[in-house]
C-alpha cells in the first residue's frame, strides 16, 4: 500500500500551544451524577492570563456556563476554576487549572446503556486568543428491566457531588485536590459501587461487592501506592441512596517516595454471574479507557520540564468517502511527522470511532518514509463497542524532520462504516502518553441506494 495522499492544511499541532492538554475528567458517570470535572493545562505567550473560562452545560457544542475562578485549593463545589500552577519558560508561560461545575447531560439513554456527549471547553485569554476543548463524557442508564439489551445495567461507580457523601471540604474536594506536602485525607477518595442488577435472581452481573483502582501518574506510570490495580470490598447496591460508600484511608505520596505531579483515581467496577464467575459486563482493568475517573491530586505541582520541543509531532489527514453500510473497509490514514528534537520511539497509539463505525481488526498497521511498501503491523485491543481501538506499543521510530529529511510514518487502521452512519465521521488518533498530538479524518458518508 502506498503512502495516502494527504491535504496540506489539515495538521493538528501541538494541543497545549493551539488549544488545551487534557491531563484527566471525570469521564463516565451515572444519570444521577450529572456534573463536570476537568483537568488541562495551556501554553501561552509570555505574561498572557486567562480572563474568562466557559464550557457547555448540556454538551451540545455551546458554551453556555460561566466559571468563576477562585483561589487555589479551595475546593468548591459551584461552577469554578482554580489556576493551579504557572510555570514560566524561556519563550512562553504554562497555565495548569482545574475547572468543575454541573452539567446538564441527565437523560436516560436506554435502550442503549449509555450516551456520549463532547462538552466543550473555552479558555479565553487576556489577549484575546480562545482555546478550546471537547472532552466526551459517558452518561450511563440509571435504570434497568429484564427487556433491556445485555449490556444495559453494567456496574459503575458514583461520582461524588456536592455534600451528598459528606468530606471535607465537600464531597467532590478529591477532584483537582491540591496537596503540596504529598498527603491525600481519608475522604478525598469516594467509592460508591452501584449494579442495578443486584439482587435479581437469574440474571447475568447480578452482584457486585467489588472494584478496583489505581493512581496513575500524568506520565502514565502508577503511584508505589498502586504499582498494578488494586481490590477494594464494596457493597454493590441498585438504589441511588450514598450510605453504602466507601472511602479510601489516608495516602502520603511523599512517604512512598513518588514522584510529584499529576495524578489520576481510576476505578474499574466489578460484577460476577450467579455462579460466582466474572461477569462479562464487569470492566477491564487491563484497558484504561474502562476505567472511571473520579478523582485527581496536584502533588507539589509544576509543569514538567519534559513538556518542551523534544517531543512534538503533526499528524496529517486526509476527507475520505464511503457509502454506508459497504462491505469494503476503509482505512483512514493518519501521517506523523516529528516536528520535535529527539526521536519519537516506541509510543501508545489510541484510534476512537464514533456511532455507526468500528474498528475490524485488533492491530493498525502502518508504513514508514524509509520503504513505503513494507507495511508494518502493531498490535492493539479493542474496547466491548469496537469503537476504541489501543495499541500500546507502536514502534513509530521516527526521527527528527528538518532540512534535506521528510520523516513520515503513516498509520491506518481497519474501520467498517455501517449501514446506520450518516454525515460526516470523525475517526480520531491520540498519540502519545502522556498525549503529545491529536487529529481526526473526516469521512463523508452517503446513503446506500
Amino acid at each position: 500500500m502506498g503512502t495516502p495522499a494527504i491535504s496540506p492544511e489539515a495538521v493538528n499541532p501541538d494541543p497545549e500551544w493551539t488549544g488545551i492538554r487534557t491531563l484527566g475528567y471525570a469521564n463516565r458517570f451515572a444519570v444521577w451524577d450529572s456534573e463536570f470535572r476537568y483537568d488541562g493545562r495551556i501554553r501561552v505567550p509570555m505574561g498572557v492570563k486567562i480572563k474568562e473560562v466557559r464550557y457547555s452545560c448540556t454538551g451540545n457544542g455551546q458554551v453556555d456556563t460561566n466559571a468563576d475562578e477562585v483561589k487555589r485549593g479551595r475546593g468548591g463545589i459551584n461552577q469554578e476554576f482554580e489556576v493551579i500552577d504557572l510555570t514560566f519558560l524561556d519563550d512562553s508561560d504554562l497555565i495548569t487549572f482545574t475547572l468543575r461545575g454541573d452539567l446538564n447531560v441527565d437523560a436516560d439513554p436506554r435502550p442503549a446503556y449509555g450516551r456520549k456527549y463532547n462538552i466543550r471547553v473555552d479558555v479565553t485569554l487576556d489577549n484575546g486568543d480562545v482555546r478550546t476543548a471537547n472532552p466526551e463524557i459517558e452518561v450511563l442508564a440509571s435504570a434497568w428491566q429484564k427487556s433491556d439489551p445485555e449490556m444495559v445495567g453494567r456496574p459503575y461507580v458514583r461520582l461524588p457531588y456536592d455534600n451528598n457523601w459528606g468530606g471535607t471540604l465537600n464531597s467532590q474536594a478529591g477532584f483537582g485536590y491540591v496537596s503540596d506536602n504529598g498527603r491525600i485525607p481519608g475522604d478525598k477518595f469516594i467509592i460508591d459501587l452501584v449494579n442495578l442488577r443486584q439482587g435479581e435472581p437469574g440474571v447475568s452481573s447480578n452482584t457486585s461487592d467489588h472494584v478496583y483502582y489505581q493512581l496513575v501518574h500524568e506520565d502514565g506510570t502508577p503511584s508505589h501506592y498502586t504499582p498494578t490495580p488494586q481490590l477494594q470490598k464494596a457493597e454493590g447496591h441498585k438504589d441511588s441512596g450514598t450510605d453504602r460508600k466507601v472511602t479510601l484511608p489516608a495516602i502520603d505520596l511523599r512517604q512512598l517516595g513518588d514522584k510529584t505531579g499529576y495524578y489520576r483515581f481510576l476505578v474499574w467496577p466489578q460484577s460476577q454471574n450467579p455462579d460466582g464467575s466474572v461477569s462479562s459486563l464487569s470492566w477491564d482493568t487491563a484497558k484504561p479507557e474502562d476505567a472511571f475517573q473520579l478523582g485527581s491530586v496536584y502533588y507539589r505541582y509544576t509543569a514538567p520540564s519534559s513538556i518542551d520541543p523534544g517531543l512534538r509531532a503533526v499528524i496529517k489527514t486526509q476527507q475520505l468517502t464511503a457509502t454506508a453500510g459497504q462491505d469494503r473497509w476503509v482505512y483512514p490514514p493518519f501521517v506523523v511527522r516529528n516536528t520535535g528534537q529527539r526521536t519519537i520511539g516506541t509510543v501508545k497509539v489510541v484510534f476512537t470511532a464514533p456511532e455507526g463505525t468500528h474498528f475490524v481488526e485488533e492491530r493498525v498497521t502502518f508504513t514508514r518514509w524509509t520503504d513505503e511498501t513494507h507495511e508494518v503491523v502493531a498490535d492493539g485491543v479493542l474496547s466491548a463497542d469496537n469503537r476504541t481501538l489501543t495499541c500500546p506499543a507502536v514502534a513509530l521510530n521516527l526521527e527528527p524532520s528538518g532540512p534535506g529529511k521528510d520523516a513520515w510514518v503513516s498509520l491506518y487502521p481497519a474501520l467498517q462504516v455501517e449501514g446506520t452512519a450518516h454525515g460526516t465521521v470523525q475517526i480520531g488518533i491520540q498519540l502519545g502518553e502522556p498525549v503529545i498530538a491529536t487529529a481526526y479524518d473526516p469521512i463523508v458518508v452517503t446513503p446506500a441506494n
